[in-house]
């Protein structure tokens, strides 16, 4: 059964069973089975650590990943669900969600955080934004230096739901940030907030730092650059402003004034000019 420790003021750890050491052969032989593609041999191994440790967590998570490549979402998302579940339950009454944390640091806590991650893309996929926003606000809770990037998509949500006030609040938790999402996102929620000084300012800051974002923003074609790396980004580069334009590219066109407003700040010569 899976239990809490604290280890330091507001500080949580995971604890698992002697059984989870003993499982990870197995576990890990799933994970390569993964990599290699081999679907079935991966579900094989994890659906047997799972027959000898019902609560592991990590098992249930790859095995909902799994699902979700086959294209069976639900399946997925019940999987996630009641890993969620199982995690929580290791919550004590001691344990204060509005102080205390689960850190990445702490490896443990990994497959808890994973799990309630992958819950909540499988809502925000779903179109279950508040659901999604909610697990999200809870990831960046429990791990505030938020290694999973969850900031990014909790900004993309409120977009979704039309809470700007709430995204400059989110934004400067991150005021160094330089994930475009957070970046672009802060200066966009200035402008839907009329609040156009404000958003300038922030939009020129974007630019001078992510300047290939602009660009690709205002391009009339978009193509995935040659140099692209499937399941990596390049900080800064032709590759990371491609995917921000794909992700966030018709929230921008969705609103004529703002593309307005980009091309006036975020044209080849303004771009220069901060560069």
């Amino acid at each position: 059964m899976l239990k809490l420790s604290q280890v330091g003021p507001h500080e949580w750890e995971f604890l698992f069973p002697k059984i989870f050491g003993q499982s990870m052969e197995e576990f890990n032989r799933g994970c390569d089975s993964m990599e290699e593609g081999n679907l079935l041999a991966a579900e094989k191994s994890f659906k047997s650590v799972l027959a000898r440790m019902p609560d592991h967590l990590d098992a249930i998570h790859h095995l909902a990943m799994i699902r979700s490549e086959q294209g069976l979402v639900k399946e997925a998302c019940d999987l996630w669900e009641q890993s969620v579940r199982i995690g929580r339950k290791a919550f004590t009454l001691e344990f204060k969600a509005d102080q205390d944390r689960l850190e990445w640091g702490w490896l443990d806590n990994r497959p808890f955080l994973r799990c309630l991650h992958g819950l909540a893309i499988a809502k925000y996929r779903n179109m279950e934004l508040e659901d999604a926003l909610q697990l999200f606000q809870e990831l960046l809770s429990l791990n505030p230096n938020d290694n999973q990037g969850v900031r990014a998509m909790a900004v993309e949500v409120l977009f979704r739901l039309g809470k700007y006030e709430e995204i400059i609040t989110l934004t400067a938790h991150y005021p160094s940030d330089m994930m475009p999402e957070i970046l672009y996102g802060r200066a966009l929620a200035y402008f839907k907030l009329g609040q156009r000084n404000k958003a300038t300012v922030a939009l020129k800051k974007a630019i001078k730092y992510l300047p290939l974002v602009a660009k690709e923003l205002l391009k009339k074609r978009h193509r995935l650059p040659k140099t692209a790396v499937p399941g990596q980004v390049t900080i800064g580069g032709t590759d990371e402003a491609y995917y921000y334009w794909e992700q966030w590219g018709k929230i921008w066109r969705d609103d004529p004034d703002a593309t307005i407003w980009l091309e006036r700040n975020g044209g080849p010569s303004r771009i220069s000019s901060v560069d």
